[in-house]
């Protein structure tokens, strides 16, 4: 049967099917997939690179709905899949052939692990067990392996492994972690454990030991050796102690003066950080010993040592002194001797006092600090009371070191008596009468007394003497008329410490009996006597008593008139006049006084003339005066004037023109000097006039000067030319002289003002004056005629002189100055230029001569500027070479022909050496390829250097212009051979061509260009504990490289040296230590050569080496303290570095980003419980640096690395000052222990340096009464908070008043917070209470108790029905108390007249009952609604209107308080 559709024909869809994962036998199935289509009929055809295959299966089409689907499936040889061939499946269908699908093994995707080791632990750092996890990751495909060694050797520790499968851009990656522990002991002895993963064939490894894990530079070690003190004061054994700060558990050996200790002498045990080892020796020993030595021994860390010198240095002899100490004496210790010692070595010693050579100290030590340079010492000691005798001396011994000694002087006896002198002191007349006592002894004091009565002293001192004696003095002032009246003043010195004492008096007749009066008689001046009839003479006698005073003449009681004498306080004074005719024939006059209580005393003054010696009298002309514009001011000095009183006189040819001139002359020995002046009258300004001056000496002696000579002559003049700077002005210089000449200056009549000028005066008389004209040159060059005037106006008379630029200059030639081209200009141009300068003022012409012949060459055209003509002139370069001199001639017809011939032709050459050779110097900066030619023994000529390879020149010409100068030359010419030349059959030369055709040539180099050779070799060591390679390296450029194990190896040493030849040479020298050595490992030294891409190698059996590891630290940057804020000199900047080890890091601290060496202290590491180390170091910056705003920073950099770590700060711009609160307290917290914390929030501040402290009672509270936390920021702030707690105690407290004060920057004055009586609202407080009554309700306030429980209820007649009442929460008042209300409701209560309404407060033990009773008539009822009084009756006293408000006001004070507090506590 045949069944015909109609339906449309679909085409199929093909997809492959492949085998899932590599499957297993020899073969691959595969499957052609169609879908969708229909008809149902469809072929499949299946071909092997194009080859058709028919082992296929076909399966019969599967309907789903009106489409079917149908697969075809094939198996293939698995090798001919895994070789990648080619499969296709084809599909044949009605609907029309699809695309033939192809089949083709994917290529397997590998992805290789990445492979990390490190440890990890799950304790203390360093102290807990270590686990290490080897980590692979993103690798592919799963299949992996991991192995686990130890030292290279196989490891039976079952490792963990955890694995991971993760999708990383839609392909699967892998993952897994293999974690081990290892021994402990071993891990910590430094044994290396190696992770080893197999993947896809091939391994990954990662070794990792205890010694990567830290640094290896060798441990800090720290010796601390006993005390000088601690060594002389054991009686047995001292202990030295060795902290060796490592990670490591290193071995501690000692040795002492290179022997090793018994081991019961030594010991060693381990803290977090450090390991510690002990050394126990007697103290005999001790003393013997030279040198301890302290070592630790690891096999992370090459060996490390410390070494202390015990024994004592070389001490110079200081210089000991012993005095008693007067600093001691003044403060009440009279018996305090003190040893100054100085010029001291840095030595330990001790210090011991002697009172005759028996010790009466203890022995006083003195640690001194080890530092360069000499110390000074001072020692007390108080001398026992058994010592205190006058035959007692006392000494102090210096005892340096364990066997020097070194005594003072001795003091001598200061236990001596005391002994006084009483003095009386010259006294002012009108003043008090002045006394001085001194006394002198062991502590000597000093007492006043006048008639049984002790009188104060004015004035004491107090001294001490080198013998330790001791001084004292004290004045007493006296009123004179006291003084007079005869009473007796007693001075008592006293010792009380020897309980002796001296006395000494004085009075007035005791001290003024043998002292005669003094007499001052004054007598009439020589102008007196010269000008009066009638004269006086005055007689003063100063005297204590009332004396008689008479007169003498000539040894005669004066007949003349006498006044009657007078006195005052202090003197007798007495009057005698004379005329002055006998007053000239006098000798001698005398003043005589007499009294019963002092012998008869006289003065006698001489009146008759001395006899003088002939004076020296000069006269001339004042040439002060003259400058002050007074010309004819003439001046008389007189000298060797003998003291006698004298007049002056002046003359004109002998004629007296003058009145007289008095002088007096005081009384004194030796010869005196006098000048007067006097001005001549214009009556005698004549040149025929001379004058002179007269002294006239006493009554009759006169002394004539020399004459003056003619003085009013007519003025004379002369103009000169002073040589002037040829770029300057020029100078002319006039001279003038005459009685009063001045100097004008003129040009073409009109008056120039000067430059300069001078005057000085002859010693006839005559003035000189010089006037300085200064002209530009170009206006001098324009011949202008300048004209210097002399006049005196004085005599009306002038005179004139001329000059010009012509008339000074016609005879000073030009100076001409020739320049000629260089050499290098000569050899490298075809057209050559010479310059001709001519120095001259005027228009000269200019003319070239070459070879004697003037130049037909082109001239340019003569220029000039102010000073100069000058002019070129052009030749070829080849006419230049042959010339031999060239000649410049200037000719004008104010000056002879001038002219300037420069030498152009070579000098003869002498034979220069010439050698070539490769530069070292360069080859060290990286420039491996560059030459030297050194040439010597050059004459001055002109060179060039060029540089030859095989012959042929390969560089430019190198010039050189060699000065002009006496004796020969060297110099260096380097060249960079190209790389075109870097061959091996290559050889160099240098060639010297001097001048215009001479050349010199050097050696040939050689052959430079070799490959590099290597040599090793094992060298015997002189260094224990290591063993020493050396390499030697020999090429063109040669580098030496470690290597260990594919490590490279730094070097011990290397050196670099170049053959003459041109060969370099490198040796370099490895240091390893013997253990490393013993295990076998290779070493191997490369010679590179990365100039020529050459190396060689040569290795031999070494050990391995540890690299060292870079260094990480952390800065933190502090700024100065609050305190410091205030200086004026300098503030306190604080860096901490952080990190693993520091022994090997240096600090640099930098000011505005300038480095600042001077002012900073580091201090040593300090080691912490997790395994870091801290280095702290401050800084002292100058306060108006900090002020400034200068950022201060600090930089910690490791000796071994390049980079540094850097912090920074500076002062802060933006001040928030703080805001300060302490927080109330609740009820529950004050009464829950009898200790409470009280909190001061401290909030809102920038920067964060803030003093926080507490006050009791205005005293400040010890910081270890309260707590201050670190200052802190909240999340996106920008200013700081912190908190203080306080503990307070109730037992303790006695309403205390607490305050929290607060210093910041940003204020001078700090901030506060206070709080009264804390304990306040616990402490047992009585109620007082209130009754007010309104319209329609009845309040009952309760205020002043505590603590806050109270009970308030209402009654009505004593029932115990409940009424309708509010009562509030109890409020906290300021000061700690409570207050409540409670209103009664009147509405619904029925209160009748007559009835009573009572408010019962309950507190405590404690009932308040207050009770209000409703009357019958209302218009006597009160209510607080209208301000009237309320009727009260209670138990307690009835309080006013006045209280209610104040109350209800406090209220709602504490309330609005009580809300604030509340809302900050809560934040």
């Amino acid at each position: 049967m045949v069944t015909v559709t109609s339906a449309a024909s679909t085409q199929p869809t093909v997809f492959p099917l492949m085998q899932c994962g590599s499957g297993t036998g020899n073969t691959v199935t595969l499957g052609c997939f169609a879908t969708g289509f229909t008809p149902s009929s469809l072929t499949y055809a299946w071909t092997k690179n194009g080859a058709a295959l028919t082992n296929s299966i076909q399966y019969p089409p599967v309907q789903k709905g009106n489409l079917y689907t149908g697969i075809s499936q094939i198996q293939v040889p698995k090798q001919d899949w895994d070789q990648r061939q080619t499969f296709q499946c084809a599909v044949t269908h009605a609907a029309g052939n699809p695309p033939a699908v192809s089949f083709q093994k994917p290529v397997l995707r590998v992805v290789s692990p990445n492979i990390t080791l490190h440890p990890v632990w799950y304790g203390e750092l360093g102290t807990s067990p270590v686990r290490l996890i080897c980590t692979l990751s993103d690798f592919f495909p799963e299949t992996l392996s991991v192995n686990w060694q130890q030292d290279n050797q196989p490891f039976n520790i079952q490792p963990i492994q955890r694995k991971l499968q993760v999708l990383e851009r839609q392909e699967k990656i892998f993952g897994l972690t293999s974690e081990i522990e290892p021994n402990m002991t071993e891990w910590e002895a430094g044994s290396a454990f190696i992770c080893k993963a197999t993947h896809n064939n091939n391994d990954f490894t990662k070794m990792i030991s205890i010694c990567q894990i830290y640094t290896c530079t060798p441990p800090s070690i720290h010796i601390e050796i006993p005390s000088f003190m601690t060594v002389m004061m054991a009686t047995s054994n001292v202990m030295a102690t060795c902290s060796v700060h490592t990670v490591f558990n290193a071995k501690v050996t000692w040795q002492m003066d290179g022997r090793l200790p018994p081991s019961n002498k030594v010991r060693q045990i381990r803290n977090e950080t450090h390991l510690i080892g002990t050394l126990t020796v007697s103290s005999r020993e001790w003393k013997q010993l030279r040198l301890i030595k302290c070592k630790a021994e690891h096999r992370c860390l090459s060996s490390a040592e410390k070494s202390i010198h015990l024994s004592e240095p070389a001490a110079t002899a200081p210089s000991v002194e012993i005095r008693r100490s007067l600093p001691e004496l003044l403060k009440g210790n009279s018996a305090v001797l003190e040893c100054d010692v100085t010029q001291l070595s840095s030595s330990d010693l001790y210090i011991t006092f002697q009172a005759d050579s028996d010790n009466i100290s203890k022995e006083l030590y003195v640690d001194l600090p080890e530092t360069p340079g000499l110390h000074s010492i001072t020692r007390r000691v108080t001398i026992p009371s058994n010592y205190w005798t006058n035959d007692t001396s006392f000494t102090c011994t210096v005892n340096q070191g364990f066997t020097r000694k070194f005594t003072s002087n001795s003091t001598g006896s200061f236990f001596v008596d005391p002994s006084v002198e009483l003095l009386l002191v010259p006294s002012d007349v009108s003043g008090p009468q002045r006394l001085l006592c001194s006394g002198w002894g062991f502590n000597p004091q000093i007492k006043w007394f006048s008639e049984s009565t002790q009188r104060p002293s004015s004035s004491s001192d107090i001294s001490m003497d080198a013998d330790g004696r001791v001084a004292v003095t004290s004045e007493l002032k006296i009123p004179q008329k006291e003084w007079k009246t005869g009473k007796v003043f007693i001075c008592e010195v006293s010792d009380k410490s020897l309980n002796k004492q001296v006395r000494q008096n004085i009075s007035l007749c005791s001290a003024c009996s043998s002292i005669p009066p003094s007499i001052t008689v004054e007598i009439p001046s020589f102008k007196t006597v010269m000008s009066t009839s009638q004269v006086q003479a005055t007689c003063l006698v100063r005297t204590a008593f009332d004396a008689k005073v008479t007169w003498l003449m000539d040894g005669r009681v004066s007949p003349s008139k006498t006044d009657r004498p007078d006195s005052n306080t202090t003197h007798i004074f007495s009057n005698v006049s004379v005329s002055s005719s006998q007053w000239k024939q006098l000798k001698h006059i005398t003043c005589r006084a007499e009294h019963a209580c002092f012998s008869l005393a006289e003065k006698t003054i001489s009146v008759a003339e001395p006899a003088a010696t002939a004076p020296s009298v000069e006269i001339r002309r004042s040439l002060p005066e003259l400058l002050k514009g007074n010309s004819a001011v003439l001046e008389c000095d007189v000298t060797q004037l003998s003291s006698s009183d004298l007049y002056v006189t002046f003359q004109a040819n002998s004629v007296d023109i003058s009145e007289k001139q008095y002088v007096d002359l005081h009384e004194a020995s030796g010869v005196h000097s006098i000048t007067r002046r006097f001005t001549v009258p214009q009556t005698h300004w004549k040149k025929d006039t001379r004058f002179t001056c007269t002294v006239n000496q006493g009554f009759s002696t006169n002394f004539v000067s020399n004459s003056t000579g003619n003085i009013f002559v007519d003025p004379s003049v002369e103009l000169l030319l002073v040589p002037s700077d040829v770029s300057g002005l020029q100078r002319l210089l006039c001279s003038g002289w005459g009685f009063n000449p001045q100097i004008k200056w003129f040009s073409e009549s009109t008056q120039r003002p000067s430059s300069s000028s001078d005057i000085s005066m002859d010693a006839d008389g005559r003035v000189a004056v010089t006037s300085e004209l200064k002209i530009p040159q170009k206006e001098w060059k324009t011949g202008k005629v300048f004209i210097c005037e002399v006049s005196d106006k004085s005599l009306n008379k002038q005179v004139r002189q001329n000059i010009s630029v012509c008339s000074a200059c016609s005879s000073i030639p030009p100076s001409i100055t020739v320049e000629i081209p260089s050499f290098k200009t000569v050899m490298s141009t075809s057209q050559v230029q010479a310059t001709c300068l001519v120095l001259t003022a005027f228009d000269a012409k200019v003319t070239w001569l070459m070879d004697g012949r003037v130049s037909p060459s082109k001239t340019d055209r003569p220029d000039s500027n102010t000073t100069h003509i000058f002019s070129n002139v052009s030749v070829s370069s080849s006419q230049w070479k042959q010339l031999k001199h060239i000649t410049c001639r200037a000719e004008h017809a104010c000056f002879s022909l001038a002219e300037k011939t420069i030498s152009v032709a070579e000098p003869a050459a002498t034979a220069p050496s010439v050698e070539i050779r490769r530069s070292l110097p360069e080859l060290l900066k990286g420039n491996s390829a560059v030459l030297e030619c050194d040439v010597t023994q050059l004459s001055s000529s002109d060179l060039y250097v060029t540089f030859q390879a095989n012959s042929v020149d390969i560089s430019e010409k190198q010039y050189v212009d060699l000065h002009e100068a006496s004796g020969v030359h060297s110099i260096t010419k380097r060249f960079t051979v190209p790389q075109t030349h870097w061959k091996k059959d290559t050889r160099f030369t240098c060639t010297v061509n001097q001048g215009f055709s001479t050349n010199f040539v050097s050696n040939s180099t050689g052959n430079i260009f070799v490959d590099p050779s290597v040599e090793l070799l094992l060298v015997p060591s002189d260094v224990p504990g290591l063993q020493r390679l050396l390499c030697s390296g020999w090429g063109f450029n040669p580098q030496i490289k470690w290597f260990s194990e594919s490590t490279q190896r730094p070097s011990s040493s290397s050196d670099i040296s170049m053959d003459a030849d041109g060969r370099v040479a490198v040796t370099s020298e490895l240091k390893i230590p013997q253990k490393e050595w013993k295990t076998g490992k290779v070493f191997i030294c490369e010679v590179s050569d990365k100039s020529l891409n050459k190396q060689v190698r040569q290795n031999i059996s070494l050990c391995s080496v540890t690299p060292a590891s870079s260094q990480i630290v952390s800065v933190y940057v502090e700024g100065p303290p609050l305190h410091q804020l205030q200086n004026e000199g300098q503030v306190t900047v604080t860096c901490l570095l952080v990190g693993p080890s520091l022994n090997d890091f240096s600090i640099t601290w930098k000011v505005g980003g300038k480095e600042y060496s001077p002012g900073f202290h580091t201090g040593p590491p300090v080691s912490h419980s997790n395994g870091t180390e801290t280095l702290r170091s401050s800084l002292n910056v100058s306060a108006e640096d900090w002020h400034a705003y200068k950022q201060v920073s600090c930089e910690g950099k490791h000796q071994c690395s390049s980079q540094g770590f850097e912090g920074h700060i500076s002062k802060s711009r933006d001040l928030y000052p703080p805001t300060v609160k302490i927080m109330q307290p609740t009820a529950s917290e004050l009464s829950a222990s009898d200790v409470l914390t009280l909190t001061c929030l401290v909030s809102g501040f920038f920067p964060s340096n803030v003093i926080v402290y507490w006050e009791e009672n205005g005293q400040t509270l010890p910081s270890t009464h309260y707590t201050n936390s670190p200052a802190w920021k909240y999340t996106g702030g920008s200013t700081y908070s912190m908190s203080s707690r306080l503990n307070t105690s109730k037992s303790e407290d006695t309403e205390s008043t607490y305050t929290c004060v607060v210093k910041h920057e940003s204020s001078p004055t700090p901030f506060e917070s206070t709080i009264e009586d804390v304990f306040a609202e616990v402490t047992y407080s009585k109620p007082s209470a209130t009754l007010l009554q309104g319209s329609r309700e009845i309040v009952c306030l309760v205020s002043g108790f505590s603590p806050a429980r109270i009970n308030i209820t209402w009654l009505l007649d004593d029932s115990q029905d409940q009424l309708d009442y509010n009562t509030s929460e109890p409020h906290r008042g300021p000061k700690g108390k409570f207050s409540v209300q409670s209103h009664l409701s009147l509405t619904g209560v029925n209160w009748l007249p007559g009835s009573v309404l009572i408010c019962r407060v309950t507190h405590a033990n404690t009932t308040l009952s207050l009770n209000i009773t409703k009357t019958d008539n209302l218009e006597h009822c009160d209510f607080f609604d209208d301000n009237t009084e309320a009727v009260v009756n209670q138990d307690m006293d009835v309080e006013s209107w006045y209280m209610a408000f104040t109350f209800l006001l406090f209220f709602l004070i504490a309330t609005i308080y009580g809300v604030i507090a509340t809302i900050i506590k809560t934040k």
